[in-house]
């Protein structure tokens, strides 16, 4: 009973957050003057914010500084279907953004922006184990800092929103190679839950002056 009650209020939930997304894309599309003033990625603003910050409860990702290739090919992912999401699949497909030369348009946009300073974080629990599996397994592509390269498909990830990380982390293992490298997919699969909390745990931090990067010997 509670089980079912629980899937009910989820889909009840998905089909809230769908009808105000259709209703914002509605409102974004129902001018083109008004649409001309809305930065770029306007069908993007009633989930990840005005300033692309993302969610306040963190499940929403920040895409403000983000790398714009690793952003522009995301987009492309999802508008395919190669990347499954049901929100961003929808957006992906709005006539704004549709074709590839707004997707380039919109992550110029989106990588200029600054970052947003006060990521959700997560209970701070096991912070050096976190950083110890960073620098071993994520910190060789996406750097000790954290912040991605420019030149590949590695993205920021310092500073992201610690809900958005776990599930990511989690998500990433069943990731196909066009999404993810097979050596990272693998290396996370191996790992315990408690290791995967604390790694999301750390790079949510990581942009941080509380945390030191530890530098490779």
């Amino acid at each position: 009973m509670v089980g079912t009650l629980n899937t009910v209020m989820h889909e009840i939930s998905k089909t809230y957050m769908l009808s105000n997304l259709f209703f914002s894309m509605a409102l974004i599309g129902a001018s083109h003057a008004a649409l001309q003033r809305d930065p770029p990625y306007a069908p993007c603003v009633v989930c990840h914010q005005l300033s692309a910050w993302g969610s306040q409860d963190g499940n929403i990702p920040n895409l403000a500084g983000q790398q714009r290739r690793y952003l522009q090919t995301q987009l492309a992912q999802f508008a395919s279907g190669a990347r499954a999401e049901t929100a961003m699949q929808i957006v992906a497909a709005h006539p704004k953004p549709a074709e590839h030369s707004d997707f380039a348009a919109v992550a110029t946009y989106l990588s200029a922006l600054r970052w947003n300073p006060t990521p959700v974080t997560g209970p701070g629990e096991h912070l050096q184990v976190g950083q110890e599996i960073y620098m071993h397994i994520c910190a060789a592509c996406h750097g000790a800092d954290g912040r991605g390269q420019p030149g590949n498909r590695a993205p920021r990830i310092a500073g992201q929103h610690y809900p958005y990380l776990r599930r990511q982390v989690e998500e990433a293992t069943r990731w196909h190679r066009e999404l993810a490298p097979p050596e990272m997919t693998s290396a996370l699969r191996g790992m315990r839950e408690s290791e995967k909390d604390a790694l999301a745990d750390y790079v949510s931090r990581l942009a941080s002056s509380r945390i030191p990067v530890i530098t490779q010997r």
